[in-house]
């Protein structure tokens, strides 16, 4: 744990500068090193500071944290454009042993004209650490000016982030690629959002948009439409390319060294993307017959069309990454082979079983009882060449409460079946689905029932007749928040049905890994990676995505996808394998927890909806459901974004 010896956040001042370091209590708990043996001496951010070491290089500290913010700034407006360079400018005088004392008066006053009046939150938030180091430190930047000599030097590691980025788990830049959308500038646009995020139309579809949940925008009106902006921008481009056959990559240099990659979903895409961008020839070997695992046979085609993941694909492939279908780890395929042939292995084969609900009669897997996995994958694979044999019956129950549940209930009802019911052990409000998924399932004449769980599956004949059910409270919470469903005495009843899918969690097949193969898995059913570097405990085998961390979102399996790729370049270079320092930030600042102020802005504009297709409409078939934002409403709706960027940074002893 870091101490704070002097530290300012929102005007709540911490002041032990007069205590002894052992009298002086802990905080910010697991941020006292920012790698082994690099202590962290200070913090500079948005609403204040932090010194945890005495001799911490204030002026310097100060002078490199302008600087940053200089760097950073859009140059729209003139008190943030020139105003950070005149500041600038004269704590580097400071720092260097050249300033003045009217020096000091001049970096406090133009401070404070850059926070109020600058146009967006960079502005508004970067001279507020200064100005009240300069109120609770005036002797630091006097001792400057009188020693008449450079003061003391400092290490710093400093970042750009915002909200939304630090929310984002492949850390995407959406601040900047909503500027250029707003500017009319697409194709810059689909570029920033390619740095981190190969999969755009994918993601502008079916991302759950962590983002938006942290979107400063809805402390005014409503969160800015993130996830359907990279879907616009993303298919006019597309489209544009299409049209013209115009390459969207380059093809970079060879390396010499070469990856191969198990599984072709979210995680062994992105690898590989970014592995070929940095020279390497890299190969992804699918079980499937074709390309984009769980987002593939796991999402149906209303939510996602085929055609865009293939539009995805077809830009990765076009750049020399090869594609290996209907190989399976395992069968076709041993680790030690892969080993021999390549520099690099990395195992993403994702979570493509199902977890049983526990129900009595569950094991006997009568007639009429479909994981939903199995109920997705064979509906995406098979019915759009129309080969799909949809189960026997008219009555659907699905158990679950998450995307893949409701995924399951609006496949059925597309399917044709008189009524499709979902139990849920919770209420509504505990659901893990996404809001709309939930809302737009309701609309399409899904029954719900809430705290209700199911305990057996009655059947006759080897078929499903039904399952009996009981009632549930809500008692304290659980381990992940959310109120434990406990179940009331004597409150049993039956549901009439043909068709049981349970749909409440994911597990993956590690049944190709032998007992001394060196890669261990946890009690969670996961495979164990090195949380820095990703690799198992199999010197050049690495893993990511559902199969480490468990069921998780398509834009977390993206993520890793993006870490492990930095770790296997490193490891194929020869260098030393690192988390990336900007991963290293973020984990910190998450560490930290810090409030934030509230957005002094006028609000009151409305967010731009996509538009839907009716209900009575969509059901009758498996086109997409949701038609994107037109370029004026794009524009409008990039508009509306505060660019709440702000700078964070570490002073380290190295």
């Amino acid at each position: 744990m870091a101490k704070v010896i002097l530290g300012s956040w929102r005007d709540d001042v911490t002041d032990n500068r007069g205590l002894k370091k052992s009298a002086i209590p802990e905080a910010f708990k697991g941020l006292k090193e920012f790698e082994s043996g690099n202590d962290i001496l200070a913090f500079m951010g948005w609403d204040g500071f932090f010194l945890f070491d005495r001799d911490a290089p204030v002026v310097d500290m100060a002078r490199a944290y302008v600087e940053k913010a200089q760097e950073e700034s859009c140059g729209y407006c003139t008190p943030c454009r020139v105003g950070t360079k005149v500041v600038a400018e004269k704590l580097a005088a400071l720092a260097d042993g050249h300033g003045r004392r009217e020096d000091i008066d001049a970096i406090r006053s133009m401070a404070a004209v850059i926070r109020d009046a600058s146009m967006c939150e960079l502005g508004h938030t970067s001279m507020t650490a200064l100005l009240k180091m300069m109120e609770l430190m005036p002797e630091a930047f006097e001792e400057a000016v009188a020693g008449r000599g450079p003061v003391k030097r400092g290490n710093y590691r400093a970042m750009a982030t915002a909200p939304c980025i630090e929310a984002c788990p492949a850390h995407l830049d959406i601040p900047e690629y909503v500027d250029a959308i707003r500017s009319g500038n697409y194709y810059e646009s689909l570029a920033i959002i390619g740095r981190k995020n190969p999969l755009a139309g994918v993601c502008g579809r079916v991302c759950v948009r962590p983002c938006e949940f942290v979107c400063r925008r809805e402390e005014l009106d409503e969160a800015i439409s993130i996830k359907h902006l990279k879907r616009f921008v993303n298919d006019q481009i597309v489209s544009y390319v299409s049209a013209r056959s115009k390459p969207l990559e380059e093809i970079p240099s060879a390396s010499g060294k070469n990856a191969a990659i198990i599984g072709a979903g979210p995680c062994g895409l992105t690898a590989a993307f970014y592995l070929k961008r940095k020279g390497h020839e890299v190969h992804i070997f699918e079980d499937l017959r074709e390309p984009g695992g769980m987002s593939a046979v796991g999402i149906p085609d209303y939510r996602l069309p085929r055609d865009v993941i293939s539009s995805e694909v077809r830009r990765i492939s076009e750049i020399g990454v090869k594609f290996h279908y209907g190989k399976r780890l395992g069968r076709d395929l041993s680790l030690s082979q892969l080993e021999t042939e390549y520099d690099s292995v990395l195992i993403s084969v994702g979570a493509h079983g199902s977890k049983s609900v526990g129900m009595e009669g569950e094991d006997a897997n009568p007639e009429g009882y479909v994981a939903g996995v199995t109920f997705l994958r064979d509906l995406n694979l098979l019915h759009h060449i129309g080969e799909f044999k949809p189960p026997v019956g008219t009555r659907v129950v699905v158990v679950g409460g998450g995307n893949v549940a409701m995924d399951c209930a609006r496949s059925a009802i597309r399917l044709g079946y008189s009524k499709v019911s979902v139990v849920y052990r919770r209420t509504q409000k505990e659901m893990p689905a996404d809001h709309e998924e939930i809302e737009g399932a309701m609309e399409e004449g899904v029954e719900f029932l809430f705290l209700t769980h199911p305990v057996r599956i009655d059947a006759e004949a080897g078929k499903v007749k039904g399952i009996t059910c009981v009632k549930m409270d809500l008692g304290e919470p659980d381990a992940s928040g959310r109120r434990r469903p406990v179940e009331v005495k004597g409150s049993d009843f039956f549901i009439e049905c043909d068709i049981v899918i349970p749909a409440i969690g994911q597990s993956s097949d590690f049944s190709f890994l032998s007992s001394g193969s060196g890669i261990e898995t946890t009690k969670w059913g996961t495979i164990a990676v090195d949380d820095n570097t990703m690799m198992t405990g199999r010197d050049r085998v690495f893993a990511g995505g559902d199969c480490v961390s468990g069921p998780a979102a398509l834009i977390d399996a993206m993520g890793h996808g993006l870490r492990v790729a930095h770790c296997m370049d490193q490891r194929m270079r020869g260098e030393k394998m690192s988390m990336p320092e900007a991963e290293r930030m973020f984990r910190l600042l998450k560490t930290m927890s810090l409030p934030q102020a509230p957005v002094n802005r006028l609000g009151n504009k409305a967010r731009c909806r996509l538009e839907m297709r009716p209900a009575r409409e969509r059901t009758s078939d498996f086109v997409e459901i949701e038609r994107g934002l037109k370029p004026d409403e794009a524009i409008r709706e990039a508009e509306r974004c505060l660019r709440c960027y702000r700078i964070a940074l570490f002073a380290t002893e190295e």
